[in-house]
């Protein structure tokens, strides 16, 4: 079977690891993928694409100008055709927008998995985008969330029973093999402390404002305690003005983008993710994996993979106060964080490894398939 990934991506994050997780799984169950990466014209390699490379997964970089463009749309589907590919399968709301709209009897067989909505209002350009990407969805075969809480959402609940599946995020069960050497500088300011970290863009959504303003509180009731924050983005400077306002600058440390990200986690000692929207965050499936206990959010899939309590500390989004005392009392009770992490890496081997993501896909799109064909028998009989 031959699977067309498009994705047109703007960092390397959850998205993206979760792609080239699958992607390596379906080469080793005897599928045949291809990462389509898809960028505006002119860009340099992405990093998804020289992710990629690096471990040698099957990749075809297409540039296009931004936005409606049929003539790119053309261009993938003719490379579709031209190689035979069995399904179209899209990540993120770029690709949906740009295929989705086109008649199946020229796409083909196509399914897209919705990684998470990010906008907190439609009065916004992404708000605007992800309002379009929820129409676009209603054209596709199947719509895939990444975890079942996101079937609460309002407008996934709109596209019906028959057209949404729950397919869980997963990661290899051990992580792959890095010979890339760590930031010296990093580990400096890990070295012998209580390090709370975090890794994701700087972006409202993920709630590093709040996590550094609890983390000012902390600090005075654990004194080695220090922030790490592994990430990049638009927010940074906000970030900066917090910690100096709070005289946090010796205590907090914004890495900027760390590739493989992952390998930071063993200098933790707790792990949070203060998001106001989320799906399944992948970095929250790598801390069950390392070990790391946890203290997140309720919002979206993570109470589920969380067993709503028994995986780790959940805390209502923008409550600071709530950040503050699960931090504290996580730091202070060691053996409730032990039988935290104890429940997460069992529950994280049964449900969200990379192979069994990969096997809930192959029967998905068999399902998509074969259903297709079923149709079009009925059609010329």
């Amino acid at each position: 079977m031959k699977i067309f990934h498009a994705i047109d991506s703007g960092g390397f994050y959850g998205a993206e690891v979760m792609l080239v997780n699958l992607v390596a799984e379906q080469m080793r169950q005897g599928l045949s993928p291809l990462i389509a990466s898809i960028g505006d014209l002119g860009i340099s390699k992405k990093n998804i694409e020289l992710e990629a490379e690096k471990r040698n997964l099957p990749l075809k970089i297409f540039r296009m100008r931004p936005g409606a463009n049929p003539a790119g749309a053309r261009a993938l589907l003719q490379y579709c055709r031209r190689h035979g590919f069995d399904i179209i399968h899209s990540h993120g709301y770029k690709c949906n927008i740009l295929l989705a709209f086109l008649p199946q009897s020229l796409r083909g067989s196509m399914i897209s998995t919705l990684h998470g909505w990010t906008s907190r209002t439609l009065c916004s350009r992404m708000g605007m985008y992800e309002a379009l990407d929820a129409i676009s969805l209603r054209f596709v075969n199947r719509v895939v969330v990444v975890n079942k809480g996101m079937l609460k959402n309002p407008k996934i609940a709109r596209l019906g029973n028959n057209k949404v599946r729950v397919v869980n995020n997963g990661i290899p069960i051990s992580p792959p093999v890095c010979s890339e050497p760590l930031h010296l500088d990093i580990l400096d300011f890990c070295r012998n402390k209580y390090v709370i970290g975090s890794i994701g863009r700087y972006s409202s959504e993920k709630g590093f404002d709040l996590l550094i303003e609890a983390f000012s509180a902390v600090r005075n009731k654990i004194s080695n305690a220090r922030l790490l924050l592994i990430g990049d983005g638009g927010e940074r400077g906000r970030y900066e003005k917090i910690i100096h306002d709070n005289n946090l600058q010796a205590q907090v440390m914004l890495t900027g983008y760390c590739p493989n990200a992952w390998r930071y986690l063993d200098v933790m000692q707790a792990y949070v993710i203060s998001s106001h929207t989320e799906g399944l965050p992948i970095t929250l499936l790598e801390a069950m994996r390392a070990g790391v206990p946890v203290i997140a959010t309720k919002v979206g899939g993570i109470p589920d993979v969380l067993e709503d309590g028994l995986g780790g500390v959940l805390v209502h989004p923008g409550c600071q106060n709530e950040l503050f005392k699960a931090l504290v009392r996580l730091h202070n009770d060691p053996e409730t964080a032990e039988v935290l992490v104890k429940h997460s890496r069992k529950r994280f081997k049964k449900l969200y490894s990379s192979q069994k993501m990969c096997r809930d896909y192959t029967s998905l799109y068999r399902d998509v398939l074969y259903n297709g064909k079923q149709r079009d028998s009925h059609r010329l009989s």
